[in-house]
């Protein structure tokens, strides 16, 4: 547990020195203006303050680092943890006396709460009106302490606390729990705790907002052909379908499948897979055959359909022959312009005569 604030300020010492500490801090104004200039509010007729009634302070807050699994980021999840802390003394309810015991005036202060303090220096004697150190402004001390407490009125306990934590949280999130830091002194209210919160990261995902992104890989084949792979989310492994005549940097998307929104859980990012076409360093003598038979009949469609149009313009003065050439023309067009395996050879062609450019030039 980190403890930004701990029991810092829970105790307060006076250091030494040659400083004097003077009980009537207005005893220098009457010294050169006389008693009648004492006459300030809230001090008696000598100029002197009175007690000051005991003002309630709240405690520290406390902080305290947690670091959380991706999928308890993405989904929520309920975390206990061991917490050190200051708590009201439940013997003396915080007043550091001893029960039935009396309160006694501070001699340090005379009751009055604050002191003055003289400094001697270059340019004379400088006086500075101060809380009591003794007492703290109270103006009394414990004249028995409470046994369980020593006097402190806190005592420092460990507690069992339980946080929940809502799905779409993120590095930095910051959780309050009200009322869990450190006890305030003499009887005052506790301070909060405030939970820090620290993601996890997962190879192979990273998180925007409410969207996570993934790579992944697929063969030129698959990218040609079309396929279906799986993938790793946050759900656990999902298929993704890869259509045919996928690019290098094409975005595959699977919608819902991001972080849900904080606060507004039914609001739901994506997970976006950027596609990675790979193509081998090496291939067989039989790839290669194969690779050159499909370029080959890549050039080939590609001939075929230049010289249709010829084929289309041309007359036949044979009636019989006019009426077979129409028919054979209504029968060709939806075959050659409209079919996808048509556009899918075509398409591998393309990317074989590429990849053989490659390899010619590099292997």
């Amino acid at each position: 547990m980190y403890d930004q604030y701990g029991e810092a300020g829970v105790k307060s010492t006076v250091g030494g020195g040659s400083s004097a500490y003077t009980t009537n801090p207005f005893d220098l104004f009457e010294t050169f203006f006389g008693p009648s200039m004492g006459g300030f509010p809230g001090m008696n007729q000598t100029g002197f303050r009175t007690r000051r009634r005991s003002t309630v302070t709240k405690g520290e807050d406390l902080r305290y680092d947690i670091v959380l699994e991706f999928s308890e980021s993405i989904f929520g999840a309920e975390k206990e943890f061991e917490l050190s802390h200051l708590e009201t003394c439940e013997v003396c309810t915080g007043t550091g006396a001893k029960m039935g015991s009396k309160m006694r005036i501070c001699s340090t202060c005379g009751g009055r709460g604050q002191v003055m303090r003289t400094d001697q220096t270059p340019f004379g004697l400088f006086s500075q009106v101060s809380v009591c150190p003794s007492c703290g402004g109270e103006g009394e001390v414990i004249s028995e302490y409470c046994r369980k407490c020593s006097g402190e009125g806190r005592i420092r306990l460990k507690k069992n606390i339980k946080v929940k934590v809502p799905p779409g949280v993120s590095t930095g999130s910051i959780l309050r729990v009200v009322g869990e830091g450190d006890a305030g002194p003499r009887g005052g209210p506790p301070g909060d705790l405030y939970v820090y919160l620290d993601v996890e990261e997962i190879p192979g995902i990273q998180r925007d907002g409410i969207d996570l992104f993934s790579t992944i890989s697929i063969s030129y084949l698959d990218a040609i052909m079309g396929t279906v792979v799986k993938v790793k989310t946050v759900e656990g492994i999902s298929e993704l379908q890869v259509p045919p005549g996928t690019q290098p940097g094409d975005v595959l998307v699977l919608a819902k499948k991001g972080a849900p929104k904080l606060n507004k859980p039914s609001i739901r990012g994506d997970h976006l897979f950027t596609v990675k076409v790979t193509i081998p360093n090496r291939i067989s003598a039989k790839e290669r055959e194969l690779l050159e038979e499909l370029a080959s009949l890549r050039n080939t469609t590609g001939s075929r359909t230049r010289t249709r149009p010829k084929t289309q313009a041309a007359t036949t003065t044979s009636p019989e022959a006019s009426q077979v050439g129409t028919v054979a023309e209504k029968n060709e067009e939806p075959e050659d312009q409209n079919d996808p395996w048509k556009k899918l050879k075509d398409f591998a062609g393309s990317v074989a005569n590429g990849a053989l450019k490659w390899l010619k030039e590099n292997l």
